[in-house]
């Protein structure tokens, strides 16, 4: 398995390393930070693949700011930019193909590496080409694919041989090479080489067969000595041919959800045994909810036999196969969160309708307690600073309850800025200032009314606003009161005066409300 990924100038990674957990890898990051590149880097190196070099261009996978630092230097020939990508594998059984010290950090282990270079024989070519143009020579660089111990490898001669993979990208699963390719999998999955011989052998005789036949059987006419026959040359000549069917109806007719679904099943089943590491990008794309579940279940049943690497965005996916198994990327920098405590990890594995996810993704985050201050919270930004919090980077959280020291424990990992609004409970110095002691920081403020007898967030609102609730959210049916039928109906009250406040009538806007003052302060420091 796959223990450390090194790159240097390959795409947007100057010089980075990661360590990878030998399970399960869950890369997570808003778009563009890299999750993507790291697979396709991956798939390079152990595809040895110079086709798929060429097919993707050199200049998609060179770092901008290196080759743009080089055209605006001196661009002498022994400063030209080169890309390094290296796989250090699991060491715990030496193999003499792949181990040696022929690596960057000089030591001796497993490994595979990617070397594009510009390539000697037109070294004289190159230097002109620097001379006399403007343009970054991709034209005389070459690919080299080695171990660790200096020997050459490609797509048909790989060391070793029980290094295999297998990727999967929903974007793609519907194009012919991917159907494909999943076809042939799920054949040579079912059949070893010699069945496989057999069968293409008779293949190749039955068509065979039916070529002669058409001109007997169906009295084609033979024009100038050409005849029209199937080909049978090809060595894989019947794979070339077959499909897969589910339930009668071949998988090229089925929906992209579906097709998702079973290929990625495959990938994680015992079927695919030759493949130890599994690449995924985006397996929720087009996944219903409860397909999401099936999915989730199969990866966590291949447990340790198989490395997963898993680009998502899904709450659902990062959640469920266990936060410490995730990597989040971000512009500045990489973060594993394998120091999540494990009781922690579990809470938001079984946790329902968590937030995890968009709260790591947030560059600020104010947490809220429940339903009625989210439907509110955004309103009262909005007002405030007269922008969406969207828009300011700032994701509202609602936290389904107390479990604020849940979330702050990852802030305080990721270096967070975050804003807790919360109720006093009528004790503001045992249930905020002592309970939150060990949390606040120069990155984290808990905020709540200082006064006891304003212990909960409708209390404070009715209080503060006395006549204009009562004159506008107020009716017949409230015979108890209506702070009563505030404490009662959270989430309804907290959306009626929504309604209230995003009307046309001038009466009713937020301008004739007061925001209570903690809310306005916690608003106030996040936005700084």
């Amino acid at each position: 398995m796959i223990q450390q990924i090194r790159l240097h100038n390959f795409k947007k990674f100057k010089e980075t390393t990661i360590q990878f957990n030998n399970g399960r890898n869950i890369l997570i990051g808003e778009n563009g930070v890299g999750k993507s590149s790291i697979l396709l880097a991956i798939t390079c190196v152990l595809s040895g693949s110079y086709s798929m070099i060429e097919k993707l261009g050199l200049h998609t996978l060179f770092n901008v700011e290196a080759i743009n630092e080089f055209m605006n230097g001196e661009k002498g020939y022994n400063n030209l930019p080169i890309i390094e990508v290296e796989l250090f594998i699991s060491d715990d059984v030496i193999n003499h193909e792949i181990n040696g010290k022929k690596n960057s950090a000089k030591v001796e282990k497993n490994g595979l590496k990617m070397l594009i270079c510009p390539n000697e024989e037109y070294s004289e070519l190159i230097k002109e080409s620097l001379k006399i143009t403007n343009i970054f020579p991709f034209e005389y660089y070459h690919v080299e694919f080695n171990t660790f111990s200096d020997r050459s490898y490609n797509s048909y001669r790989k060391y070793p041989d029980y290094i295999k993979y297998s990727y999967l990208d929903s974007s793609k699963v519907n194009s012919n090479y991917a159907m494909k390719d999943y076809i042939n999998r799920i054949y040579e999955s079912k059949t070893d080489r010699t069945l496989r011989q057999k069968i293409n052998n008779r293949y190749r005789d039955t068509t065979q067969q039916f070529s002669d036949n058409l001109y007997s059987e169906f009295a084609l006419e033979i024009t100038d000595d050409l005849k029209i026959k199937l080909d049978t040359q090809g060595e894989t000549s019947f794979q070339e041919n077959i499909t897969v069917e589910k339930s009668g109806i071949s998988i090229q007719n089925l929906g992209q959800g579906e097709k998702i679904f079973i290929n990625t099943e495959f990938l994680l089943s015992n079927s695919s045994e030759d493949s130890r590491i599994i690449l995924i990008e985006e397996p929720e794309n087009h996944l219903s909810y409860l397909n999401m579940h099936k999915l989730i279940d199969k990866i966590i049943a291949t447990g340790d036999k198989k490395q997963t690497f898993i680009a998502t965005h899904s709450n659902m996916i990062v959640s469920k196969l266990d936060l410490q198994n995730a990597i989040f990327f971000s512009e500045n920098a990489i973060t594993k969160l394998d120091e999540i405590k494990l009781e922690t990890a579990k809470f938001f594995e079984k946790a329902p309708d968590n937030n995890a996810l968009n709260f790591i993704l947030s560059r600020r985050a104010i947490l809220v307690e429940g339903d009625a201050e989210y439907i509110l919270m955004n309103e009262f930004y909005k007002h405030l600073n007269n922008n969406e919090p969207y828009n300011d980077d700032i994701t509202i959280v609602s936290c389904g309850g107390k479990t604020f020291k849940r979330y702050l424990e990852i802030a305080k990992i990721l270096n967070k800025k975050v804003v807790i609004i919360t109720d006093n409970d009528h004790d503001y110095t045992k249930n905020i200032i002592e309970s939150y002691m060990d949390y606040v920081s120069e990155y984290v403020k808990v905020l709540a009314d200082s006064n006891n007898s304003l212990h909960t967030f409708e209390v404070c609102l009715y209080e503060n606003n006395k006549s204009f609730i009562d004159t506008y959210l107020a009716n017949a049916y409230m015979t108890t009161g209506v702070q009563n039928y505030m404490l009662k109906n959270k989430a309804e009250s907290a959306f009626r005066l929504l309604c209230l406040f995003t009307s046309e009538d001038p009466e009713t806007s937020l301008d004739k409300f007061k925001i209570p003052t903690y809310i306005e302060e916690a608003i106030k420091w996040i936005s700084e």
